[in-house]
This record gives structure tokens, C-alpha cells and sequence, in this order.
């Protein structure tokens, strides 16, 4: 299940006919200073905290009134009569707000006007007196500059804006939003993807609790800079366990800035055409960002599980000669993820007390079904005879992690092979050769029977022979 709505954050978006508090804090020096804009209205106005706005002044020949609540406009909102009313002029003046401080920072401002280390409050005097070159003006007039740095940067903002075309408020509200994936969504796997749109060159991405970010390959993806449709997984595949997450996409600027404030004369009355305080218009602060939400929710993954079959790989039974021997274990596995990769290992153990012989085996392996099986081998050298060995059985993701699924159970007679003790190895017939050349079979008796030593039937011939001399040689005498 998914949901998704663009949000702003650090500083909101307002709305026309939103009320926003005008605030005594200012930024700036004499008759150009910033006033502060707070949204909502602060319960304690005494103690508001940082504003979340800044107001630049559209109009020169009206009083400043502070510590009031304001009324949120667009552009045809505005009160007064001079030059503001006419598109161009305002086109204007919203590129001048784009390119001045406090929609960038201080530094990227100097450094853009020709002014690298310029004072905050020559930054605000440059911006201010060209805002009003464009709405109390139609010429360029010698104005009362503090000092190099705010005449030079008042030129950069009258020539730059002079050049363009002007800004709308469209373009001065930048876009971003997240798209979730549809339909059922189960962990053991990436969830995804979840599309980055923007209108800026980068987004930057956190989720909620944290997860990792990867691509479709599982490779990580650098979250700091996340492009327009750009798409994202969140890497569940070392959990089984459901959940919920919020992945947040974000920009730097806000929709607010532009927007035009109708001050009342009188805290309580209504600001008209006829009495008004001196018309404000937004900006927001280089820090501000707008961002976007999707949140996701996603089911338990079905528990992954093992049996185990381990037999001879040669003979297929459960038996083991004494010498030893090669082994196979066919592990038949269920509930897991297809195209992930898995790595299941395996540890035969001595029944007698359960213990770890040493001997291992692994296989690595992605399936393309949830169930299946796949084989390890263990190769068992002499010296085990009369033993009985329990294949151990553990999963884990191959790209690392906890196990998944075990299958250790030493009673388990379908992973056990007996290897066969020394003193029942059976009987074997060899082959040799008579002294009269004829082929001569030669039986090795079994352990534990009856053995004629060769040197008995040696003596026993010997002794054939010599009775048999013997008896001639009587026969001669007599």
C-alpha cells in the first residue's frame, strides 16, 4: 500500500488569503531592512522563534507598520498604484528576489554580483533599492550606497533583470514530487521503485526509519543528488519482518516567495486600496526547501525454511564406506526470493556428542522460484569409521546478513550417513599365479574367521617331501 503528497518543509508554503504574522525582527540597516514573516501566526508573538520569511518593501512613500497579521496574496492582490501593477515591472521583480540575498546565501550572492565577501547589510540595501528602481522608477537614479560593494551589486541585479525577460511565480516555485509503486508490497526483497520528479537539477532523498537506497541492481545510490525520474528501491532483503516507511524528496526554494502581503494601517482592520500599510512581497530564505512524500507499507515476507537430504554421492544411501567417501546434501528450500542471490552452507556434525567435525561445504545460488532445491557437497577423508555424521544447515543473502533459515536438528535421520566401522569392511578376492603358470584364486578371509598361515602349508608340503625321500631310501637298502 502506498500514498503520496507534496509537502514544504523548513519553511510552509502559504496560500492567498492566508493570515502570517509580521514579526519585529529585522535583518538589514536604516530604511532597507527585511522584516520577518512568521506562518502560522505565532501563539507567543513575544518569544515567535526564527521566522520562517523575509518581506522586501514594494512600495517607498508608505509607513512600515510590524507586529501584525498580514494577509497572503498573488500578485494581483497588490494594493497600490505604482509601477508593481504592471506584469513587466513584476516580472521584473521577481528576478531580482531569485537572484539576491536571502533566496541565495550571502556568499553565493557576492561571489554572483562581483562582490565576493559582501556585508549582509549591503547585500539587503542592493536588493531593496533595486526593487524599488522597478516599481517607484522608470530611469536609473543615484542612490545612497553604503559603500562599493552594494553599488556593484545593484548593478549586477538592474542589469541581469534588465536583460531577462522577468520571472513568474511559476518558475520561482520549484517542482518535486514521489511516486510509489503499486500493489501489495512484501519485505525479503527491493521494494520499489519509487520516481523522483523534479524541476531541479538534484533532489535529495531520506527515508523514514532509515533504510538503504539502491537501484534496481541493488547497487547504492548517492541520495544527495537524486535526478528528475530517477528511480529508487528500498533494499528490505535482510528483513522479513512488515512495516511502513516515508521516503521524502526535497528541493531548495519555496512557492511562498513572490507572494504579496497586504499590511493593515491598525492591528484588527482590513487593509484597502485607500489604507494600507507599505505593501510587502515574500521570499524565502536560501535554507528553504520543498519536498515531497510517499509512504509505503509492506507485509511480512513468507519465512523462509530448509529440509535436508545428505547421502553417498555415489551409492545414494544413508551409508559411508570406512575409508571415507563423498557426500551430497540436496537442501530444498521454500519462501524464498526470486532473483535474489543466497548463499546456503553447510557443517557436518558428529552425532555421538554434536559437535563440529570441520568439515563444510557451500553452494551460492539465485533462485527463479520461491521453492526448490540445490545440492552441497563435503568431501569425508578416512578416520571417521564407526561414526555416524549430521549435515547442519544455515541461508543467508549472499550480499551478507544474519541467517535466514537454519535446519540443525541431530535426530534428523534423513541428514545422517553412518560410515561403516574398519572391523565389517567386507572380504575381497585377489588373483595370482601357480608355479606351474596356471591361474591360482586367493581368498582373504573376513575379520574375525579362522586363517591358515601361508608359512603352515609351506612346512606341511616340506614335510610331504621329505617323508616321501625318506621312503625311497629304505626302499634302496632294502
Amino acid at each position: 500500500m502506498a500514498s503520496g503528497a507534496a509537502i514544504a518543509a523548513d519553511a510552509p508554503t502559504v496560500a492567498s488569503g492566508d493570515q502570517v504574522y509580521l514579526g519585529t525582527q529585522t535583518q538589514g540597516d536604516g530604511g532597507t531592512e527585511l522584516q520577518s514573516v512568521y506562518s502560522p501566526i505565532p501563539d507567543d508573538p513575544e518569544n515567535a522563534g526564527d521566522p520562517q520569511f523575509w518581506t522586501y518593501c514594494i512600495e517607498h512613500d508608505y509607513e512600515r507598520n510590524q507586529d501584525v497579521d498580514a494577509t497572503v496574496g498573488d500578485l494581483d492582490s497588490y494594493l497600490g498604484d505604482n509601477h508593481f501593477t504592471d506584469p513587466t515591472v513584476q516580472g521584473k521583480v521577481l528576478w531580482v528576489l531569485a537572484h539576491s540575498y536571502p533566496a541565495l546565501s550571502l556568499a553565493a550572492f557576492g561571489d554572483a554580483a562581483g562582490a565576493p565577501g559582501i556585508s549582509q547589510n549591503d547585500a539587503i540595501e542592493a536588493t531593496q533599492y533595486a526593487i524599488w528602481r522597478y516599481t517607484e522608477l522608470d530611469y536609473d537614479a543615484p542612490w545612497y550606497w553604503t559603500d562599493q560593494d552594494s553599488e556593484n551589486a545593484y548593478w549586477y541585479l538592474i542589469d541581469g533583470a534588465g536583460a531577462s525577460s522577468g520571472m513568474t511565480p511559476a518558475q520561482l516555485a520549484p517542482t518535486v514530487s514521489v511516486t510509489a509503486p503499486d500493489g501489495a508490497l512484501t519485505a525479503g526483497s527491493f521494494i520499489g521503485p519509487f520516481v523522483v520528479h523534479t524541476d531541479q537539477p538534484t533532489a535529495t532523498v531520506a527515508v523514514e526509519p532509515n533504510v538503504a537506497v539502491v537501484d534496481a541492481h541493488g547497487q547504492s545510490l548517492d541520495t544527495s543528488a537524486v535526478t528528475d525520474g530517477e528511480q529508487l528501491y528500498l533494499d528490505l532483503s535482510h528483513t522479513g519482518a512488515g512495516g511502513t516507511a516515508t521516503v521524502t524528496a526535497s528541493v531548495l526554494g519555496s512557492s511562498a516567495t513572490g507572494k504579496v502581503l497586504s499590511v493593515p494601517t491598525e492591528a484588527g482592520s482590513t487593509p484597502t486600496a485607500a489604507d494600507h500599510a507599505q505593501s510587502l512581497i515574500l521570499v524565502a530564505p536560501s535554507t528553504a526547501t520543498t519536498s515531497a512524500q510517499a509512504t509505503v507499507q509492506w507485509n511480512a515476507a513468507a519465512v523462509p525454511s530448509l529440509a535436508t537430504t545428505l547421502v553417498n554421492s555415489d551409492t545414494g544411501t544413508h551409508e559411508l564406506p570406512a575409508v571415507g567417501g563423498t557426500l551430497t546434501d540436496t537442501v530444498a528450500y521454500q519462501n524464498l526470493t526470486t532473483g535474489t542471490t543466497y548463499t546456503v552452507t553447510g557443517t557436518l556434525m558428529l552425532k555421538t556428542d554434536g559437535s563440529s567435525t570441520g568439515i563444510t561445504g557451500s553452494a551460492t545460488f539465485t533462485p527463479s522460484d520461491a521453492d526448490g532445491t540445490v545440492d552441497v557437497h563435503f568431501t569425508v577423508p578416512s578416520g571417521y569409521a564407526g561414526d555416524a555424521l549430521v549435515a547442519f544447515e544455515s541461508l543467508t543473502v549472499a550480499s551478507g546478513g544474519d541467517a535466514i533459515a537454519v535446519h540443525d536438528d541431530i535426530d534428523d535421520g534423513d541428514q545422517t550417513v553412518t560410515v561403516a566401522d574398519m572391523a565389517s569392511a567386507g572380504s575381497a578376492t585377489t588373483s595370482g599365479t601357480s608355479a606351474g603358470g596356471g591361474a591360482v584364486a586367493t581368498t582373504l578371509a573376513n575379520t574375525g574367521e579362522t586363517v591358515i598361515p601361508i608359512w603352515s602349508v609351506v612346512f606341511a608340503a616340506l614335510g610331504i617331501v621329505l617323508g616321501f625321500a625318506l621312503l625311497l631310501v629304505r626302499r634302496r637298502r632294502a
